[in-house]
């Protein structure tokens, strides 16, 4: 596994408790009990409403007889406002004692920001990663998630971002006790997703896992989930974006998400990250979707600085590497995650989704700014990630 395996004290902060499996949601009755909560709020969004995963939450809430409040308006890429409308929204219902998440990542971010604006006042960019002196969040609710997508590993992160629009600019807050208390991965939450969320969701999952597993912070707990990750996100992407309803293929994508999200987690991510963070806060594209169009041509990139990890990837994706030099095998890996993106569907160049030549240098000014790229196991300069979007374009 290289150098990672030796030295140092090593550690894999995880969900205090998960409920893995069909029919997992049910259990929500028996943590609201865990919890003696006399009052829950849900943040979900309007997609998660009008396929009825909310009423099948809230049918199941009501078996508890605690009041329950409810936020629907996230954004699908969620911004300052999402985030002061659901504190607001929480406040309304006269606070609460547990906040659950029903929805992908936008959903679960907003909860989280919402959970500690709520709980310890201001705005959300008073606790923004990297600013000066930013805000501590000293209290902070018990927090449920129920992911109904399978991607993001929001449910696992120490993490929850959003876009400052005045800024064009995707930023985040990052805090240990962001991590759920109890996440609850039940794939038939995620049934109702259509293909493309299905296959840009997928991707984002085999992106962290990649990056995780490559990344100079990596270490054996990490590499081990990282490892478990991208072989069920290969083996069942393909299957979840052609028909939703297999369960085996969505409980896969939702452990992998899972998987790769605690990883990344604990030991940060790279350059891909770095890239398609700055065009999701400028362009307002999927988050998953930018990193498909980047993921390939940062691997090569990266190639030289952890060949031998490449080409387990390329074992992992199935490539038939015997007989190979390591170069020749890891570069395989490459190559296997481009055929996936073809087969689920995903736009392959930028020009695809709008993103414009001349806007290259705004956007390598953004990216310079991430601290995803001290996780990178190559070092890189401004010049060569214009060269990335550009080899993108």
């Amino acid at each position: 596994m290289g150098e990672s395996m030796s030295g140092g004290i090593k550690k894999l902060e995880t969900p205090g408790r998960t409920y893995f499996g069909a029919g997992a949601s049910s259990k929500i009755v028996e943590v609201v009990d865990h919890y003696s909560a006399k009052k829950v709020f849900v943040v979900t969004d309007k997609g998660v409403r009008r396929a009825g995963l909310l009423d099948t939450l809230l049918g199941l809430l009501r078996e508890t007889r605690a009041k329950i409040g409810v936020f629907d308006g996230t954004e699908s890429e969620p911004t300052v406002k999402s985030v002061a409308a659901a504190t607001e929204a929480i406040a309304d219902a006269g606070g609460s004692d547990l906040i659950i998440s029903l929805g992908g990542g936008s959903v679960m971010d907003v909860a989280k920001c919402a959970n500690v604006v709520h709980m310890n006042g201001g705005s959300i960019l008073d606790y923004e990663d990297g600013i000066s002196n930013p805000k501590t969040a000293r209290r902070i609710l018990p927090h449920v998630a129920i992911p109904t997508t399978a991607g993001t590993g929001s449910e696992a992160t120490v993490w929850a971002v959003f876009i400052d629009p005045k800024r064009k600019f995707k930023t985040g807050i990052q805090n240990p006790g962001l991590i759920a208390n109890v996440a609850i991965l039940d794939p038939e939450m995620t049934r109702t997703m259509p293909a493309n969320v299905t296959a840009a969701t997928g991707m984002d999952a085999l992106t962290h896992a990649i990056e995780a597993y490559v990344s100079v912070y990596a270490n054996p707990l990490t590499e081990a989930y990282c490892v478990r990750a991208i072989s069920l996100a290969a083996r069942s992407l393909r299957k979840a974006v052609k028909d939703g309803d297999d369960i085996g293929a969505r409980s896969d994508m939702l452990l992998s998400s899972y998987m790769a999200g605690s990883a990344f987690s604990n030991s940060s991510l790279g350059i891909v990250h770095t890239l398609a963070e700055a065009m999701g806060g400028y362009y307002r594209i999927p988050h998953g979707m930018t990193n498909a169009l980047m993921l390939p041509h940062v691997m090569e990139f990266n190639l030289k600085a952890s060949t031998d990890k490449f080409a387990e990837i390329a074992n992992l994706m199935g490539a038939r590497t015997a007989g190979l030099g390591k170069r020749d095998a890891a570069l395989l890996s490459v190559k296997a995650v481009s055929r996936l993106c073809d087969d689920v569907g995903l736009p392959r160049r930028l020009r695809d989704v709008g993103v414009m030549r001349e806007d290259f240098r705004n956007l390598v000014d953004i990216a310079d700014r991430w601290a995803n790229l001290s996780g990178n196991p190559r070092e890189i300069s401004r010049s060569q990630i214009e060269h990335l979007y550009k080899k993108a374009y």
